[in-house]
């Protein structure tokens, strides 16, 4: 559970863990665990997920041919897969004319769902339950008001039991987007507006509701949202989100790189600009104060469109060193379609030409528009399914 009492914050209001803190914050090398056999087993049903995902009905002896497993071994696997539900039997091909006739088997896509909570909004908390489709089939929105600390986990693991009394399709995990510094094993070592430090908050849910639970920071859970469900930002890209403060994720391979501390992409404190206003975390000019939509917004209203331009160039150029380090050719910034399209948008692809080679511009793809609601929720769902059924 959280720690008992509100987290203190400093004299700049913004929860930060310590140097100290932050140096102690180490990921863990994989070690798998558990008999040889038993693992391979757990990777063959992952391969046969994986390819009828990917591919469709299938037949036992196509799915041998593809996965290079014997045709008794697959049809083990089949088995098993049918058993819990994951699979269902399609029954006999019509085309086949020769020999014993051939049943197709494919993942039952709207029998299995997942259970995403979206923590990241201001007064309320948003839970769906996703199918491995990518289809929203329920969505439920809970207000929380100005909760904060035990009060905020208490609204999470409610939101979480009501999906699960209310999902018809078999649940498969629990999958949450949380603000903040989160860790791979889903603890929440700061998440500043729900005033947490040190929340174990996948174990809590996993606790309490009996389902297993996997928690990702939501810019990351967004980024994967795009990768996996909207085909938008391919298997490596940039993707900076502007609505709750600035994030950005990094993904290489399809999946989000976390740094050593679980920090990489926290970028709303870098310091751009020198002699603007004060951050609430006691510095100036940090890029949060530039292109954060609060902040934007509130830049706008006072002294006109002017600003739009120059501020996306701003993030532009914070942006493009990393294009070059990691050769990454797809850049997604998203943000109230308001604030984000037009010279903002401009201002944002002139930025990571200037600091560019042209034969680099020339393979980039960079897109500024309006956030999908959607992306953080899938997301979710795409880290329970592949944690869950090993499907990416």
């Amino acid at each position: 559970m959280a720690r008992q009492g509100e987290p203190s914050r400093g004299a700049t209001g913004i929860l930060a863990l310590t140097p100290a803190e932050l140096r102690a914050l180490r990921r863990e090398p994989h070690a798998p665990g558990g008999a040889a056999i038993q693992v391979t087993r757990q990777h063959n049903l992952s391969v046969i997920r994986r390819l009828l995902y990917a591919n469709g009905p299938q037949t036992r002896p196509e799915l041998a041919r593809l996965s290079g497993l014997s045709l008794p071994t697959v049809g083990g696997l089949v088995s098993t897969l049918v058993d819990a539900g994951t699979v269902q039997d399609l029954g006999v091909l019509a085309q086949a004319k020769v020999g014993k006739p051939a049943s197709r088997v494919a993942i039952d896509a709207a029998g299995n769902v997942s259970i995403v909570l979206d923590l990241t909004h201001d007064d309320m908390f948003i839970g769906a339950l996703v199918d491995l489709d990518g289809t929203v089939v329920d969505r439920v929105h809970v207000s929380i008001g100005d909760a904060s600390g035990e009060a905020a986990l208490e609204h999470a693991v409610d939101l979480a039991t009501l999906l699960l009394d209310r999902a018809t399709a078999q649940v498969i995990g629990i999958g949450v987007a949380s603000p903040g510094l989160v860790d791979d094993r889903g603890q929440v070592h700061v998440a500043d507006r729900l005033r947490w430090r040190d929340v174990p908050l996948a174990d809590v849910l996993q606790e309490r509701t009996g389902i297993p639970t996997v928690v990702g920071n939501d810019v990351n859970l967004l980024a994967l949202g795009l990768s996996r469900f909207r085909n938008r930002s391919g298997r490596d890209a940039i993707v900076v989100a502007l609505d709750n403060g600035v994030g950005a994720a990094v993904l290489e391979g399809g999946k989000p790189v976390l740094g050593e501390q679980f920090a990489a992409g926290e970028i709303a404190h870098l310091t751009v600009v020198a002699d603007s206003e004060m951050c609430p975390c006691g510095r100036r000019g940090c890029l949060d104060m530039i292109v954060g939509t609060q902040h934007l917004a509130r830049r706008l209203e006072a002294e006109g469109e002017g600003i739009l331009e120059p501020s996306g160039r701003i993030l532009g150029e914070v942006l493009a060193p990393i294009v070059i380090m990691l050769n990454i050719n797809v850049i997604v910034v998203v943000g109230p379609a308001s604030l984000v399209e037009g010279p903002f948008a401009d201002g944002v692809v002139s930025g990571i030409h200037s600091r560019l080679r042209p034969a680099i511009i020339e393979g980039l793809k960079i897109e500024v528009g309006a956030n999908d609601p959607d992306l953080v929720l899938l997301g979710a769902a795409a880290v329970v399914m592949e944690s869950q059924l090993g499907m990416r």
